[in-house]
């Protein structure tokens, strides 16, 4: 009778372990898919902060570049000294004669402000 429980809980402990070794065989699996999906992602990760770093430096070219376009056409002026023909023949081109096109400096602040918050988004 003692040899048939000790048979008995060998049978019961070698079951177990093969349900332990199963359960710990999925918990392994799960685990490398877990890690593989994280470096998967990490790399994703890296490549959008680049992408970011790289629209972030390209916005800010285009802050200087429209700041600096702002404030050079504000001061801009047409030499007439170039004139072929008199003033009058000119087409209309919708400005003063001599006056140069000096951007949309009421719009400037606008365009400006709205890159500094697309700045801010970065």
């Amino acid at each position: 009778s003692k040899m048939a429980q000790l048979e008995a809980r060998r049978d019961h402990l070698a079951d177990e372990l093969s349900l332990l070794e199963t359960s710990i065989a999925e918990i392994k699996a799960a685990q490398s898919k877990a890690e593989q999906e994280r470096a998967d992602e990490k790399d994703q990760n890296e490549a959008t902060i680049s992408e970011a770093q790289e629209g972030l430096e390209a916005l800010n070219m285009v802050v200087e570049l429209l700041d600096h376009f702002y404030k050079a056409s504000a001061k801009e002026k047409v030499s007439l000294s170039l004139l072929s023909q008199p003033e009058v023949d000119a087409p209309d081109a919708g400005f003063d004669v001599g006056e140069a096109y000096t951007g949309a400096q009421s719009e400037s602040g606008g365009i400006l402000a709205m890159l500094d918050v697309m700045k801010s988004d970065f």
